[in-house]
């Protein structure tokens, strides 16, 4: 037997006493007893446990969960996490960047159909981006970039989320299969020490030349790349964490310790090591086993 958090977290503002009383006979049901419990805000309750099986509480809670995530971790690892590498489109900001250019030359919905299917896992995410910068050929990029950063929307509680982390000494990192203008961009409005994205080829004449330069960073490099971060700062993998929605994000997540997927697609709800379907990122920090008291006093 090995000592478990476990930490239910309301998808809404709170989490109800009959929700908390269903979780705990459903608990029960599975003859599993917490031996101490802390509430970490109106949101957010944890228990300790004892458990043989994490995997299969874990899958029986995502089956039967509908209003609160549930999140299973050993005990002793939950704040030695040191490293953090996040997706971007989807997950560090609302929107998907590849989208947004597209409605300069008015073809969002076709670049959104492929983007969708390679999210979902059911195209190759490489194959899947030559397809979509294809279809950019010919748009003028002079002053694409300087234009999206103000139409992208950090997500709820990014930033608050990447300060505590900065305060704690956590490595932070952004991967993604957009783009580096803007994944630097992010990088700098979040403090992150890392951002590693695609770079869009251009002609003579700033305008998109429908393909890529250097390496893509598709799922494989995103993995390769943490493994790269967390050895440049001596840093056990074991101790990293990877959040993200897309199919793309799970080589990432099986490489690091820990796993997040943020309001993600079905396929990867499935096979991470851990769901948070909330609003705000900062719920990450519940995962830790922070309380809205000590997140408050780590942001000041």
């Amino acid at each position: 037997m090995t000592d478990y958090s476990l930490t239910v977290i309301s998808h809404g503002p709170e989490l109800s006493k009959q929700s908390q009383s269903e979780f705990e006979s459903f608990l029960s049901g599975l003859k599993i007893s917490p031996y101490s419990s802390k509430t970490l805000s109106p949101r957010a309750v944890d228990y300790s446990v004892s458990l043989e099986s994490p995997e299969i509480v874990r899958d029986a809670i995502r089956e039967s969960a509908t209003t609160y995530d549930a999140i299973i971790q050993p005990l002793s690892q939950r704040k030695s996490k040191k490293l953090f590498i996040f997706d971007m489109d989807s997950t560090l900001i609302y929107q998907e960047v590849i989208e947004l250019i597209a409605a300069y030359a008015d073809i969002e919905d076709k670049v959104a159909e492929i983007t969708e299917r390679a999210m979902n896992g059911e195209i190759d995410f490489t194959e899947s981006l030559q397809q979509r910068v294809l279809l950019l050929k010919g748009i003028d990029s002079t002053s694409i970039w300087e234009e999206l950063k103000h139409k992208i929307q950090i997500t709820n509680g990014a930033r608050e989320l990447c300060a505590v982390l900065a305060k704690l000494g956590v490595v932070m990192g952004v991967c993604s299969g957009g783009f580096i203008p803007l994944a630097e961009y992010v990088k700098d409005q979040l403090g992150l020490q890392y951002a590693y994205a695609n770079q869009l080829g251009t002609d003579a004449n700033n305008v998109l030349d429908g393909t890529t330069h250097g390496p893509i960073v598709n799922g494989d490099k995103k993995a390769e790349l943490l493994l790269e971060i967390a050895a440049k700062h001596g840093i056990d993998p074991r101790d990293a964490v990877a959040v993200g929605d897309g199919a793309n994000d799970l080589g990432m997540m099986a490489v690091a310790g820990f796993g997040v997927a943020w309001n993600a697609k079905p396929k990867v709800q499935k096979l991470a090591p851990c769901c948070l379907n909330t609003k705000s990122l900062r719920d990450i920090l519940y995962i830790m086993g922070y309380s809205d008291d000590e997140i408050e006093q780590l942001q000041w």
